[in-house]
C-alpha cells in the first residue's frame, strides 16, 4: 500500500482559515502523516504546547502526527531562499563542525555534550506529550555533499581520533593517508553519530534518519551501524534532482536510482525506507516532472513517499497534480518490489 507523509508548522495547522484551506488539498492528495516542524539547530520552532495542539487537530482529522527536527544545519539557507529571515545561528553551547583546512563551517554542527543534552530534553518533552516518532532532516551528517572524504576537523573530534589510533595526526595527514587511517577516520566519525542519534532518543521514541543524495561513511553515514544501534529505524533514502534543469539531465534517473537503492539495501529493505520527493527551492520543480520522480521512486521499490518543500507549503497546483496522479501511482504501486542493490553512486544533481 502507498503511504504519503509530509511537514508543515505548527503555526500553520493552527490557523483556522489556513487549515481550512489546506486539509482537503492534502487529504485529496493522499497524504496520511504530517511531520511538525518541531526543532531546529538548537532553537524550537513553535511552543511545545503549540507543538501539541497542533498534533491533537491531525488527529481528529485522522492523519497520524510526529515531529522534525533540523538537527545540525545545512551550512546556510536550504529551508526557504525566499525568506532572508530565518536564523542560521546554532543552539547556544553547540560546537560548529570544521573543515579539512581547520575552517569553522557556519550552520552546521559537530554534536558535542550540550547538543546531544538540548535535542534529548526536546525529544523527552515530545514523548511525554505523546510524540512516538523523531525524523531528522539529512543534515544529520558530519560533511557536505560530494565524493571526498569528510567529517569534523575540530580540535575535540582531532585529539580524540589521535588518541583512538595511539598518535597525533594532522588534519592533512588523513586526507592523504592510506585505506587503513582513512578507514579509522571513517569509522570514528560514524560512531560519533551514532552516539549521537543513541543520545537523542528517550525510550519509546523511534528514529527517523534521512539520509543525503549520495549520503555514506566519507559524511559519517552508515546505515547499517545506524540498523545495529537502533534496529527500528525508519530511513528516507537520499535523492537530488529538485528542479528541472537537475532532474532532466542525462543521468538524471541513474544517479536517482542508485542513491535509492543502495541506501534501501543498506537499510535493509523498501518497508524500513521512504522517498525523498522533493520541490525545492519554490516551483523548480514542475509538478509534471514531481510527479514523474515519484514514479522512478515506486519502480526503484519504494512504498512510503515523503514529499519536502523546505518551509514553504506547496503551491495548490502540487497538490492537484497529486491528487490527479494518484490512482494511477497507487496502481503502480502494486507491482512486485524488486529486491535493492548496491550501485555506484552518481555524482550529478
Amino acid at each position: 500500500m502507498l503511504t504519503i507523509r509530509y511537514d508543515i508548522s505548527a503555526e500553520r495547522v493552527l490557523d483556522d482559515r489556513q487549515f481550512a484551506h489546506d486539509l482537503p488539498l492534502m487529504k485529496r492528495a493522499g497524504v496520511d502523516t504530517l511531520y511538525l516542524n518541531t526543532y531546529f539547530y538548537g532553537h524550537w520552532q513553535s511552543e511545545p504546547e503549540e507543538i501539541y495542539r497542533a498534533a491533537q487537530r491531525l488527529r481528529e482529522e485522522g492523519i497520524c502526527a510526529e515531529i522534525l527536527h533540523v538537527p545540525f544545519g545545512h551550512g546556510g539557507n536550504a529551508l526557504d531562499p525566499d525568506d532572508s529571515h530565518i536564523p542560521l545561528i546554532t543552539g547556544n553551547g553547540w560546537r560548529l563542525r570544521m573543515d579539512a583546512n581547520g575552517h569553522p563551517l557556519p550552520n552546521t554542527t559537530c554534536p558535542n555534550e550540550k547538543c546531544i543534552a538540548d535535542t534529548l530534553a526536546v525529544n523527552r518533552t515530545m514523548r511525554q506529550m505523546g510524540f512516538s516518532m523523531c525524523f531528522l532532516d539529512d543534515d544529520c551528517r558530519l560533511g557536505m555533499w560530494g565524493p571526498g572524504l569528510q567529517g569534523c576537523f575540530c580540535p575535540d573530534c582531532m585529539e580524540r581520533f589521535g588518541a583512538r589510533i595511539g598518535r597525533p595526526v594532522k588534519r592533512e595527514e588523513i586526507l592523504a593517508g592510506d585505506d587503513a587511517l582513512q578507514k579509522a577516520w571513517m569509522d570514528f566519525q560514524c560512531e560519533n553519530l551514532v552516539a549521537y542519534l543513541r543520545g537523542i532518543l528517550p525510550d519509546g521514541m523511534r528514529l527517523g534518519f534521512m539520509a543525503m543524495h549520495n549520503g555514506d561513511r566519507r559524511h559519517g553515514i552508515d546505515l547499517p551501524m545506524i540498523r545495529k544501534a537502533l534496529p527500528d529505524t525508519f530511513f528516507r533514502v537520499g535523492e537530488g534532482h529538485f528542479g528541472d534543469a537537475s532532474f532532466l539531465h542525462p543521468q538524471a534517473r541513474a544517479s536517482l536510482e542508485a542513491s535509492i537503492c543502495t541506501h534501501m539495501a543498506l537499510a535493509g529493505g523498501s518497508e524500513n525506507c521512504c522517498s525523498e520527493s522533493t520541490v525545492y527551492p519554490a516551483g523548480a520543480l514542475s509538478p509534471e516532472n514531481w510527479i514523474r520522480k515519484m514514479e522512478i521512486e515506486i519502480d526503484c521499490g519504494l512504498r512510503h513517499l515523503y514529499l519536502m518543500s523546505g518551509t514553504r507549503f506547496f503551491d495548490d497546483v502540487y497538490w492537484e497534480a497529486l491528487a490527479e496522479a494518484l490512482p494511477a501511482l497507487r496502481a503502480r504501486a502494486e507491482q512486485p518490489i524488486p529486491v535493492p542493490k548496491e550501485k555506484p553512486f552518481i555524482w550529478q544533481i
